[in-house]
């Protein structure tokens, strides 16, 4: 069989990465090598990572005293894996059994011109479906220089790419801050094709604690990333995409040239960054700059979300608060993962302005327990396949199947 590497970098998740690492242990392609990359946890991260490593020897645990970032975890993990395949995996996601099985059905049927398999997912926030991710007609086959104006490849977590893909493009940049996951996909997509597997078949726990780390990573602030800060403490975000600390400003000082050399990419490059904005100011209150930030991203490129962001600046907070309470039943009834789609329209809007989180629903970077870390989320099962493997530990025993919705 095939080996395949799954890297997963952690903090202080104690409660949460031993569900990520059962998932894995679940899987029906049982050729893998789990490797965990402690990063100076102060939790329980240490014993709960020792258990797994002593109950099975595809587990592999490495410890470092010092929390780094997670570009420099997944390097080193990188730097340790020996498989074929490599998996990315965040500590507080979760896998269907299925999906290392559907990813390498795929990359095996295709040739070295193709680097990437990536699945659909679902986000989960406390018991309900708040969105679903499905791989875009734009986001495969050749992705450059469309991968320039935003991520959207998510989610991250389930994305499988072959071993020499690092060996051509290299690692994660840790001198990057955030959006290390984009700027690694826009390297792949300039040598490289992406394949997906529709499916359903990675669920991302959006929790208190990742909401409010993800917000600061995401949108940053004038004067630094914003780690550490309050709520409602935070600078007021830039106008100009140039001091953006954001994944937005981090992958234009970066790009900036490549992006200018393709004007449709650079002028909805800058739409997408104010939307951020736009929403992160709605999320704090702040109106008037949300507003601001909306007509400027309508400027650019006149969206729906353009104008659902700025109507939303202009009604207030409650009509923003009855909008997610309608969108929230909505989205608990909904069956059909056709139907949705996070990252755009009123869904998306609503959702984002109440996280501050802008299209990418990129992943967690670091944080620490979730309000109930026991419970055991759910996710659609795409017809065939499995059900998730729950939040679990070594002490649970093998996990239980969770109840379909």
């Amino acid at each position: 069989m095939t080996l395949v590497s799954v890297i997963i970098p952690t903090h202080d998740r104690a409660a949460f990465v031993g569900g990520a690492i059962e998932t894995v242990l679940a899987q029906t392609h049982d050729d893998f090598e789990i490797v965990v990359v402690n990063d100076g946890s102060t939790d329980g991260t240490r014993a709960v990572l020792d258990a797994y490593a002593a109950r099975d020897d595809r587990v592999r645990a490495f410890h470092r005293p010092v929390n780094r970032s997670i570009a420099n975890g997944r390097n080193y993990a990188l730097a340790h894996a020996r498989g074929e395949y490599v998996c990315v995996l965040d500590d507080d996601d979760r896998w269907h059994p299925e999906k290392i099985a559907a990813q390498l059905a795929v990359m095996e049927g295709l040739d070295e011109e193709w680097g990437v398999v990536y699945t659909g997912g679902v986000v989960r926030r406390a018991g309900r479906t708040i969105g679903t991710y499905r791989p875009r007609d734009d986001r495969q086959g050749d992705v450059y220089p469309e991968v320039l104006v935003a991520f959207g490849l998510q989610p991250y977590s389930g994305h499988m790419m072959r071993r020499e893909c690092f060996e051509r493009v290299g690692g994660y940049d840790p001198d990057l801050g955030c959006g290390e996951d984009w700027d690694h996909a826009i390297r792949l997509a300039r040598e490289y094709k992406f394949a997906c597997v529709p499916e359903l078949l990675v669920e991302r726990l959006f929790h208190a604690d990742n909401a409010s780390r993800e917000r600061r990573r995401t949108h940053g602030s004038a004067h630094g990333d914003g780690e550490g800060e309050g709520e409602g403490k935070r600078e007021g975000i830039p106008l100009r995409i140039e001091e953006g600390t954001g994944p937005y400003g981090r992958i234009w000082g970066k790009y900036r040239a490549e992006i200018e050399r393709f004007p449709d990419v650079e002028r909805r490059h800058r739409a997408r960054r104010e939307l951020a904005c736009a929403r992160a100011e709605l999320a704090d209150g702040n109106r008037t700059k949300a507003l601001r930030h909306g007509r400027a991203a309508f400027s650019h490129d006149p969206s729906v979300d353009a104008v659902l962001v700025s109507t939303f600046a202009c009604l207030g907070p409650r009509v923003l608060s009855l909008a997610r309470g309608l969108r929230n039943v909505w989205a608990d009834r909904r069956l059909d993962p056709d139907r949705a789609h996070p990252a755009g329209g009123i869904e998306g809007v609503i959702d984002a302005a109440e996280h501050g989180r802008d299209d990418r629903g990129g992943q967690d970077r670091r944080g620490g327990r979730d309000d109930d870390p026991g419970r055991h989320d759910r996710l659609d099962r795409p017809a065939g396949l499995g059900p998730l493997v729950p939040n679990a530990g070594p002490e649970n025993g093998r996990p239980k199947e969770i109840e379909e919705l």
